[in-house]
């Protein structure tokens, strides 16, 4: 393999990281959202 196809695959691989990290903490707050609403508590 090519250091350059290795270094594309390397930059091309962040924003796939980058949209895990931002699935994950959306659906972590969607569920607190729904946990608040069954209890009458705020989320702040």
């Amino acid at each position: 393999m090519s250091s350059t196809f290795i270094y594309g695959l390397y930059i091309l691989i962040w924003p796939v990281i980058t949209l895990g990290v931002l699935v994950l903490i959306c659906t972590a707050t969607y569920r607190d959202i729904q946990k608040a609403r069954r209890n009458n508590k705020d989320i702040i």
